[in-house]
């Protein structure tokens, strides 16, 4: 893996010129611009793809323009963000993020994989388009269901097609696995031409391979309750071994510590490079369940930036108490909360301290599903830490972080496909579909190495962001830890039971990217027992509202129904939840 390099973003404003000179804007060919190429390098396209990508994903715009934060809405639905988790939604509510997907990485896929098709000669900048293609895709899919597919960018065409059809969400996943297949073809050809611009993998055709299989399995994982085949095909995928198994195979995307041109973290320019702490809330039980189990990873999770206690008898305090203003809060505000002094320290044997209470009242976020007004609490809300933002490490004294550039860099990353994760998709499919493992592992050795996996990576991102106060985490701790999980999943009573566990596990694991969560949870329900929303303007979120602009203009566009009508849903989506 590479990080961005600043010579990345030097030339990155030259990309997206050159890129969007590539129409055909006049018949009047007299002339020949040098600076406005019908062509554009592979190279160049498969940076910007990259960028673009994670841009449209995180909601990280470039100047000047603005996109709608996805992940941490997806985040918000299962319980770990309160950014959209009381589901106020509507058809404008992602025009920005439909618009930049179509008019960026999309449209530069399209250019990847046609620059490398007319060459004949370019088979590993083809494959890892098509890699690029099957996974960002099928992230379409995953958020709205049926949308423009085959006819997506016909507009770039001689004959334009600004009507473009939307294709049944279940043919387009079919197409997709099948071009994983392709692209492991293709990155096994030998190619004159090697790989470069590549943000990821630094040119690795041996990752970019192994992705294919692993976007395949993700697939794969997504449908199986809607695919007859797929344990089949899962069996194969295992039976190869070729899929992402450990961290240097793993698919993120790493960030810089730029603030011109701006290369951080998104999480860590709302809450470190504002003058205020402008990050949403973390809800409470998320916090809450990772000290109850001592956790290793909350201090780099969480960064506290209050510790004085607010006094609900002053009006001015009482506005900014987390809960004051809704009814049924469970967790509320923690420092004047009982049962969180009984859970987090009585039952453990602990006698609290007034340092204690300092360190409580840093904990401060939100109840799922609490829609109250937003009080002047920008310096008392939960930061995120050192992971995945590139943050602070949470150290005894708290702090306010906004404005605060001497500790954390904002070099975090998003984790797209890790190690981790399909630790996690075989344990799924082991429980679910009787998938046969590899010799010598079983689902508790899977489940044991996912966590310590990823705590490794939360670790290294820390040490990185902030060295001088990050602390690596401690060994004996790690076990206890792991050690409660394991023994937890053994006494778990039936493979549904298990799975619910290992799922709430990848609940914690997962943060940062929340669209594995919120796809983990239409599948099976799981984890069970996230809080409900104590309010909520709809029903649970199946999939994401079309745009407004996309229905109106496209006259192919299907008529949308109701937002959200306890039916519509993702076609793998066999579940259905809704809250009752």
């Amino acid at each position: 893996m590479k990080p961005i390099h600043k010579l990345a973003y030097s030339w990155l404003m030259t990309v997206f010129l050159t890129v969007a000179s590539s129409c055909t804007l006049t018949e009047l060919d007299i002339n020949e611009d040098p600076n406005n190429p019908a062509e554009v390098s592979p190279n160049l396209l498969l940076t910007s793809v990259q960028l673009d990508a994670v841009r449209f994903l995180e909601g990280n715009a470039p100047a000047g323009s603005s996109l709608d934060a996805l992940n941490q809405d997806v985040h918000g639905f299962v319980g770990i963000l309160s950014s959209n988790d009381s589901y106020n939604l509507n058809n404008n509510s992602y025009n920005r993020s439909w618009n930049y997907f179509y008019s960026g990485p999309a449209k530069d896929l399209d250019g990847l994989i046609n620059t490398a098709e007319k060459s004949g000669n370019q088979p590993l900048y083809l494959g890892v388009g098509q890699v690029m293609k099957a996974y960002l895709f099928g992230i379409m899919v995953d958020l709205f269901g049926d949308i423009p597919y085959s006819e997506a960018l016909d507009g770039d065409q001689a004959s334009e097609n600004i009507n473009a059809k939307f294709e049944d969400d279940q043919v387009i996943y079919e197409d997709l696995i099948k071009l994983c297949d392709e692209a492991v073809v293709n990155l096994g050809k030998t190619s004159v031409t090697p790989l470069s611009g590549d943000l990821i993998y630094n040119g690795s055709v041996a990752n970019w391979k192994t992705l294919a299989n692993t976007v395949k399995l993700r697939l794969l994982i997504n449908s199986r309750r809607a695919r007859p085949t797929a344990a089949a095909e899962i069996q194969a995928i295992v039976a190869g071994g070729d899929y992402v198994k450990t961290a240097n195979q793993d698919f993120l995307f790493r960030y810089n510590r730029l603030a011109t041109p701006e290369g951080r973290h998104l999480w860590y320019q709302s809450a470190y490079a504002a003058a205020e702490n402008t990050f949403t809330y973390y809800l409470h039980q998320y916090i809450y369940e990772m000290l109850r189990d001592d956790d290793p990873r909350t201090p780099f999770y969480f960064k506290r930036q209050a510790s004085v206690i607010l006094n609900p008898d002053d009006p001015t305090d009482r506005s900014t108490i987390p809960c004051s203003q809704t009814q049924g809060c469970k967790y509320g505000y923690w420092v004047l909360n009982p049962f969180i002094w009984k859970t987090l320290y009585t039952d453990k044997g602990k006698i609290p301290t007034r340092a204690d209470s300092a360190y409580i009242a840093g904990f401060f976020g939100r109840d799922r599903g609490d829609i109250s007004g937003v009080p002047q609490d920008v310096n008392a809300r939960t930061a995120p830490g050192t992971y995945p933002a590139g943050g602070q490490y949470d150290v005894t004294r708290s702090s306010v972080t906004g404005n605060v550039n001497t500790r954390g860099a904002g070099d975090g990353i998003t984790p797209l496909i890790t190690s981790w994760m399909v630790k996690f998709y075989l344990i799924e499919a082991n429980l679910t579909l009787g998938v046969t493992l590899p010799a010598g592992q079983t689902p508790q050795s899977l489940f044991e190495a996912a966590m310590r996996e990823q705590m490794k990576r939360v670790e290294e991102v820390g040490l990185r962001s902030d060295p001088s106060n990050a602390k690596a985490m401690d060994a004996a701790v790690i076990t206890k830890y792991v050690a409660s999980y394991l023994a937890r999943y053994e006494a778990a009573p039936s493979n549904e039971a298990k799975l619910n566990l290992v799922l709430k596990q990848a609940w914690f694991s997962n943060l940062g990217n929340g669209f594995e969560v919120w796809n983990a949870f239409r599948r099976t329900g799981y984890p069970s027992d996230i809080q409900a929303p104590i309010a909520r303007y709809r029903q649970f979120p199946l999939r994401l509202p079309y745009s407004a602009q996309e229905l109106s203009l496209n006259q192919s566009a299907p008529a949308n129904p109701a937002v959200f009508d306890g039916n519509e849903g993702i076609f793998w989506d066999v579940l259905k939840f809704k809250f009752q």
